[in-house]
């Protein structure tokens, strides 16, 4: 019969504790879930930021006389509650366009052209572009919002993969995790100017102040 001394319970205790310890250290981490796996507890308590700064890639594909064309590049996208502004750019990283809307009005500016400013920026892009970007809505969809009839804001959960609004169908392919917020976003409408045109966009980082 072997009897053990205090001691050595207490080095066992310890050689245990360290064990669990590397075992926790060494466990994988948990990947990012996709956005059906983002809980609704996470994303309905969101908050809409109204000054916003957002960066990412933009692929966009419509028809012009006739030939499908596919345009890919990048975005900056910063608002504030008056002002926005969007800058597209090429893949090489030169600027395609400048847009800034404030207070009902917007400004087309591009390199080697005269700036252009209307009241329907929709429209003005659609002219100037060949495609359109519905730049209304995306203050809202860019943040994963829709507004309800009222005009308030709705977080939307991971049940809303896919809408419709103002003739646009979205769908929600991914969000970050933490924290919750749109990560790829697939945008889709027919239009008589540029047939059908389908909008990919990818938020790679977003700042909130």
């Amino acid at each position: 019969m072997r009897i053990y001394s205090p001691l050595f319970y207490k080095a066992s205790s310890l050689l245990c504790a360290l064990a669990l310890s590397a075992c926790s250290s060494l466990a994988p981490h948990a990947p990012l879930p996709a956005n059906g796996d983002i809980s609704t507890h996470t994303l309905t308590n969101r908050l809409y930021q109204q000054q916003i700064q957002i960066s990412g890639r933009i692929t966009v594909h419509y028809q012009q006389n006739g030939k499908e064309q596919t345009l890919p590049g990048s975005f900056e996208w910063e608002q504030d509650k008056r002002v926005l502004r969007i800058t597209l750019l090429s893949p090489l990283g030169q600027t395609l366009a400048r847009i800034t809307q404030s207070d009902g009005n917007a400004l087309l500016e591009q390199d080697g052209k005269a700036p252009k400013q209307a009241h329907d920026l929709d429209q003005l892009l659609s002219e100037a572009l060949g495609w359109t970007l519905p730049v209304g809505g995306l203050r809202d969809w860019l943040q994963g919002f829709m507004p309800n009839r009222t005009g308030q804001r709705i977080a939307l959960t991971p049940e809303d993969q896919t809408l419709q609004a103002d003739g646009w169908t979205l769908r929600y392919a991914s969000w970050h995790e933490a924290p919750a917020f749109p990560k790829r976003i697939d945008l889709d409408r027919y239009t008589d100017e540029a047939g059908n045109v389908a909008i990919r966009i990818v938020v790679d980082q977003w700042k909130a102040p």
